[in-house]
């Protein structure tokens, strides 16, 4: 399929480069986002949002109502862009379609904190809101954790080093594997070569972006990993890495089930109002963690 009309837009806003010269311009990136994001008005009123302390871990609480299951949310920006603030109308209009509570952790951000930091802070998080849940009016007996890209790849890395700590796992077009070939036709204004290059490099520098931890098509533990749902977008220069590893997590035994969001570009997710398909996937997402929590019970 080619590129969706509403992906084509995003491009024609996007411009050439996204992002230019990270390496140089990454801190003006991230201010100019976050003012971007605290600056909208566009914000889904719910019943309780708060900021918490997760055991040191900033992270932000988004309640729908009393006693609503939870799911932890990580978000993306190759480790390095993003925070609580722009991700905030996202995780509101997510809690509020779906009926999920979501704990949506600050975690450290590259290149200032390399791995294992940013790990660190969602296992940490997790953690914490096993144990939290019920003095913050949540349920986490059955604990899913939710992630776009490098986010994504924060949760899959979890579920290496612990994986009992979730209990599901919804990965959003991941960064699976340092080594994946990116010289393919697919990277655009969305996600380009270079700039993801440089990403995998502030969060994994030299010889750490193979450890199964960073590259998680390396762990040798996938049968022991939680149920997984992962989605790829069609003109992503990450999607046949994330489809190779859903292929991985089947081979092992792991209850997976993935799809490809054709038309789409990476971080179509996170975007609501601009793309169709966003609004579709988190009425799947919302769908699909009613129906395990209801198994698990």
């Amino acid at each position: 399929m080619s590129l969706h009309p509403q992906s084509r837009e995003l491009l024609d806003v996007l411009g050439p480069s996204a992002y230019g010269s990270l390496a140089e311009t990454y801190a003006e990136v991230r201010a100019t986002a976050r003012a971007a994001a605290l600056a909208s008005t566009d914000r889904i009123g719910l019943d309780h949002v708060s900021d918490v302390d997760a055991d040191g871990v900033p992270c932000r609480l988004y309640r729908p109502r009393q006693g609503a299951p939870v799911a932890l949310y990580v978000h993306g920006g190759g480790w390095v862009l993003h925070d609580l603030e722009t991700h905030d109308s996202f995780c509101r209009y997510l809690a509020h379609t779906t009926g999920w509570a979501l704990l949506a952790v600050d975690y450290r951000r590259a290149p200032e904190h390399p791995y294992p930091a940013p790990l660190d802070d969602v296992q940490t998080a997790a953690a914490w809101l096993r144990t939290h849940d019920r003095e913050h009016r949540v349920d986490a007996s059955f604990l899913p954790a939710v992630g776009d890209s490098s986010g994504a790849n924060l949760v899959a890395g979890l579920t290496v080093r612990q994986p009992a700590a979730i209990d599901f796992q919804v990965l959003m077009y991941p960064p699976v594997d340092r080594r994946a070939d990116l010289g393919g036709p697919d990277g655009n204004a969305a996600l380009e070569h270079d700039a993801m290059e440089w990403f995998w490099e502030s969060y994994a520098p030299g010889g750490t972006g193979d450890l199964p931890e960073v590259s998680v098509v390396n762990a040798t533990n996938l049968a022991d990993h939680p149920p997984a749902f992962l989605v790829t977008n069609e003109h992503d220069l990450l999607r046949d890495q994330g489809e190779a590893y859903a292929a991985q997590l089947a081979e092992a035994g792991v209850d997976v089930t993935a799809f490809r969001a054709l038309g789409m570009v990476h971080s179509y997710w996170r975007q609501p109002a601009v793309f169709d398909a966003a609004r579709a996937t988190v009425t799947m997402v919302g769908a699909l963690l009613d129906a395990r929590r209801s198994r698990a019970r």
